[in-house]
């Protein structure tokens, strides 16, 4: 495994990963529970017996089933990922291996899972593929007096008949002034004439996740929200053109907050301006100009959303985010850009 050769880099003689979304990561298995040891010349998966029977075989790497205390070696540089174990399960590792050493290292899979493998890129592509076909199918049901909850079911019954397995995320789909808030949930509000409509879904592809947000009129637009969606969509091609392989990922974010801030709007865009994504909806990096990687450099192979937003309380809001691939030539995006 790749992980195997950063150990000397981090002056360690073992890594405990336990984080479920690592563990599928690098085994391909689905485990609530479970602990990989990754040494410099081999790596074992440890679990307890609700899984030993069904991952035995099944897992890349030599299988044995957990016995408290007994797998954890007694000595050495020990690390562990400080962004997942908590301090009453380090407190139980030290008492059951009281002469190691144990070295905290966060999120140790970070960079590994930064830079997306061909047949990742594949699963992603169509994840967004069916996303795509599933928004247009609600965007077709859109009628007066259907809920946000009907629309959020009918995308999720669509993908899930087309093979999704699963929700990248709840779908969020807001009426009128609901969009004014970026992480409203599907309720029982329903579409009225000349409303806006804000779409924030994705579906998910052998466990890899889809990231797509549009922004529809039924009717009339507000004039306001009109001006407002020009501006994000100017923001979204400003953030793109930024993209590039060695472009710092803060570039990006103030690029949009500057389209923003020359139309006096900049209080508007509430959050980041995008972030990574792969097996979780939201990774790393995060897009955002004073976020913690704002001085990392884009690289070919990431997959980012980019997802530029307004939002005015009591009227509504608009955001437009696609997901797409750091290329050599800049931003491939997954979905049709308007």
């Amino acid at each position: 495994m790749k992980i195997q050769e950063r150990l000397r880099d981090w002056k360690i003689d073992a890594l405990l990963i336990e984080n479920p979304i690592d563990l599928l990561y690098l085994t391909r298995l689905t485990l609530s529970k479970g602990r990989l040891w990754v040494f410099p010349d081999r790596v074992e998966l440890v679990v307890d017996g609700r899984y030993f029977s069904a991952v035995s075989g099944k897992a890349p790497c030599p299988v044995s089933l957990w016995v408290k205390g007994k797998e954890l070696p007694q000595t050495g540089n020990i690390g562990f990922d400080s962004a997942w174990t908590t301090v009453a399960n380090l407190g139980q590792l030290q008492k059951e291996s009281p002469d190691a050493r144990f070295i905290p290292i966060v999120q140790p899979l970070k960079e590994l899972r930064l830079i997306k493998e061909p047949n990742e890129i594949e699963h992603l592509r169509r994840a967004a593929q069916l996303t795509w076909e599933g928004i247009r199918h609600i965007q077709s049901r859109l009628k007066e007096g259907i809920s946000e909850k009907e629309l959020a079911f009918e995308f999720e019954f669509f993908v899930r008949q087309r093979g999704a397995g699963g929700m990248a995320f709840d779908p969020i789909v807001a009426f009128g002034e609901n969009s004014a808030y970026p992480h409203h949930r599907a309720a029982d509000a329903r579409l009225q004439k000349d409303q806006i409509v804000l779409v924030d879904v994705g579906a998910m592809i052998e466990k890899y996740c889809a990231d797509a947000t549009r922004t529809f009129f039924f009717g009339r637009p507000d004039p306001m929200l009109q001006k407002m969606q020009d501006l994000v969509r100017a923001a979204d091609r400003a953030a793109r053109e930024q993209v590039r392989v060695g472009a710092t990922v803060g570039s990006l974010d103030r690029a949009a907050r500057d389209v923003f801030k020359r139309a006096g709007v900049e209080e508007l865009f509430s959050h980041s301006l995008g972030h990574g994504i792969g097996l979780e909806a939201h990774e790393c990096p995060l897009i955002r100009w004073d976020g913690d990687d704002r001085e990392m450099l884009l690289q070919s192979g990431m997959v980012i959303a980019i997802e530029p937003g307004l939002y005015r309380p009591g009227l509504g809001g608009v955001r437009y985010e696609n997901t797409g691939i750091v290329t050599k030539e800049g931003f491939e995006s997954f979905y049709p850009l308007e």
